[in-house]
């Protein structure tokens, strides 16, 4: 491991759990804003202090923006969140609503509980609300993408291989969010999580290695983090009438969503591997 490397680690694993004990301590609700940017000030000294290539910006994949790649990688997201739903009321994971909509009625317009009909204004009601949750969390997905697939992925991928850095990065970021699930019974979830994180981490990975840029990867992050998030908690019914949402069985942390996942993953990976091998690696300083 190279000494840009391990600084980068200590940084991004240390600075989470300053901010764990600042919230314990003042009782305030800092830790999902704040520690996605600390992944940002990680990769910012290990390149900047430690690292230092001749060209910061192109090896970490920040000069080509891929509006192209950001738009697919959008719109997929968004389709293999729909497929998961599907499959899950299909096979009786967890049912949707399409005919009143329970779920979206009980967040955005209670009082319209136990109407039918689609409520097209409540349909874009919601969109509104997380097309703007997306633009806000960009930037905060900026600090973790540009550190996990930007910096680390090629740094890793020099010396141990495209999927072992790829599926090694995933394990790292599920590990990452240890505070998240430290004082409860939530600590027993992360392992689940971790094997979410690999197959969303080594989907995110695939887009950044095709496009040889990391903006595509920020682009899914977040769509990931508030949309397609979203979408599962408005089409199923309503929480209050059926069971509490299991993320482990539903949407695309569910088992049938990491199937979902496996298909782009699989058509990245076999249809772009002689391009991504003379790509951002022969390019590394």
């Amino acid at each position: 491991m190279t000494a840009d490397v391990r600084v980068f680690l200590v940084i991004a694993f240390g600075l989470p759990w300053v901010l764990w004990g600042v919230e314990q301590a003042a009782g305030v609700r800092i830790m999902y804003w704040a520690v996605m940017v600390s992944v940002g000030i990680a990769t910012w000294v290990a390149v900047r202090y430690v690292w230092r290539p001749p060209d910061p910006a192109g090896v970490t994949g920040l000069r080509r923006l891929r509006p192209g790649w950001c738009a697919v990688t959008f719109v997929l997201f968004l389709a293999m969140s729909a497929a998961a739903v599907a499959l899950n009321a299909v096979t009786g994971i967890y049912p949707a609503d399409l005919d009143g909509f329970s779920a979206l009625r009980h967040v955005y317009a209670p009082e319209t509980a136990g109407r039918t009909g689609v409520p097209w204004d409540l349909i874009g009601r919601a969109l509104v609300v997380q097309v703007l949750q997306f633009l806000l969390i960009l930037p905060l997905a900026f600090g973790e993408e540009w550190g996990w697939r930007g910096y680390l992925l090629p740094r890793l991928r020099e010396r141990i291989g495209t999927w072992p850095a790829l599926i090694t990065i995933g394990v790292i970021c599920g590990v990452w969010h240890l505070p998240f699930f430290v004082g409860g019974e939530t600590l027993w979830d992360l392992a689940p999580f971790t094997v979410f994180c690999v197959f969303f981490g080594v989907l995110l990975g695939w887009l950044r290695l095709v496009s040889d840029s990391v903006w595509p990867a920020v682009v899914g992050h977040a769509v990931n983090n508030t949309i397609v998030f979203n979408f599962v908690q408005v089409v199923v019914a309503d929480q209050a009438a059926e069971p509490s949402i299991d993320g482990w069985l539903t949407g695309l942390s569910g088992w049938q969503g990491l199937l979902i996942m496996f298909i782009p993953i699989a058509v990245l990976a076999t249809r772009t591997r002689r391009s991504v091998d003379v790509g951002i690696a022969d390019r590394q300083g």
